[in-house]
């Protein structure tokens, strides 16, 4: 049983559930190989493209899996960056991205027409949402991720932000982060990229802040605030 967003108690099929939980723990042995097995290639090129710097990575030691990562979202490749940031050894593989197939970068949606993106997000267990469908329809299926053991990453803002000069560095925050931690009690890490130009390399900035504990019992409005201050929060850090 869960709360569900407008505050009433669902019930989940227990049948059902457990079928779909076998099909994810599948997924994450996979996925988990597949994401070990590209660090050396991430850390090359990512490396001789940018130049990155990334503080906090201790605090993944201070919580158990499975757990929820919230960031701002920054270009298409910030996913891959996180596999630097767990760094080659880690016991938090595989992370589970929430995505989407359309784009608004026409050269993506051509990807996505002939199947690329499909095969990439297979590949890496990327699971997909579908705008208008509704929160609780949408965030099904992380909710059978977590329950399966698989750690899962969201980018709260929904899309790529580009700070445009209004004072914003980050984009508003949606409510799927907040309403899954309430659902699943998953503990949530923040984390924050920052891109700026450093002599002929752009530099990547990455700061992981400290896990922040099931907000069950607050509201989904204050959860989605406090998980912006401190995204925000990080963000503004040198």
């Amino acid at each position: 049983m869960a709360t569900t967003l407008d505050g009433t108690v669902g019930t989940f099929d227990i049948v059902g559930n457990r079928s779909h939980a076998q099909r994810e723990k599948i997924i994450n042995n996979f996925v988990k190989i597949s994401q070990y097995i590209t660090w050396p290639v991430l850390y090359v090129i990512f490396h001789i493209l940018f130049r990155v710097t990334i503080s906090g990575r201790e605090n993944f030691q201070k919580v158990q899996r499975p757990f929820i990562i919230i960031s701002n979202h920054i270009s298409y490749y910030d996913s891959f960056l996180y596999r630097l940031i767990l760094g080659l050894r880690t016991p938090h593989l595989p992370l589970r991205f929430m995505a989407v197939t359309k784009f608004d970068w026409r050269f993506l949606n051509i990807l996505e027409s002939i199947g690329i993106i499909e095969f990439i997000y297979s590949l890496f267990g990327v699971f997909t949402i579908v705008p208008g469908l509704g929160l609780n329809k949408n965030i099904a299926h992380a909710i059978e991720i977590i329950e399966s053991g698989g750690n899962v990453v969201i980018y709260p803002e929904g899309q790529i932000h580009v700070p445009d000069g209004s004072g914003k560095a980050i984009g508003p925050f949606k409510k799927g982060a907040s309403v899954l931690t309430q659902m699943t009690g998953a503990p949530v890490i923040p984390v924050s990229f920052r891109v700026t130009h450093h002599w002929f390399r752009k530099r990547i900035k990455i700061n992981v802040g400290s896990p922040i504990a099931s907000l069950s019992n607050q509201r989904v409005e204050d959860i989605t605030k406090s998980f912006y201050d401190s995204v925000e929060a990080l963000h503004a850090r040198v």
